[in-house]
């Protein structure tokens, strides 16, 4: 795996549960604005926006989730590529990393 494949597999799958994580708090504060009135202290006050909290709120919980995944599928594929290098060097093959083509 590249550098650039491993950050854009970490850039995508942020950006993704970010919107995933955006939609799902939108629809919280948007039919269940109480949820978020319970959560807060200010929740009953007149300028207290549901909506607007979900979505931060799930905005700001899928990046944090989007990245941690991204992380550990880069490093299941990092792990993967040196296992199957070590094996190839084992097996007597030349090492795939220096194989031209």
């Amino acid at each position: 795996m590249t550098i650039r494949v491993a950050l854009a597999t970490i850039t995508i799958s942020t950006a993704l549960f970010a919107c995933i994580g955006g939609g799902l708090g939108w629809a919280v504060g948007a039919y269940h604005p109480g949820y978020y009135r319970a959560m807060f202290r200010t929740g009953q006050e007149p300028w207290f926006d549901p909506v607007s909290i979900g979505v931060g709120q799930g905005v700001g919980q899928g990046v944090a989730g989007g990245a941690t995944v991204g992380l550990i599928v880069v490093a299941l594929f990092v792990w993967r590529d040196v296992r199957m290098r070590r094996l190839a060097i084992e097996a007597g093959e030349p090492d795939p990393a220096t194989t031209t083509w």
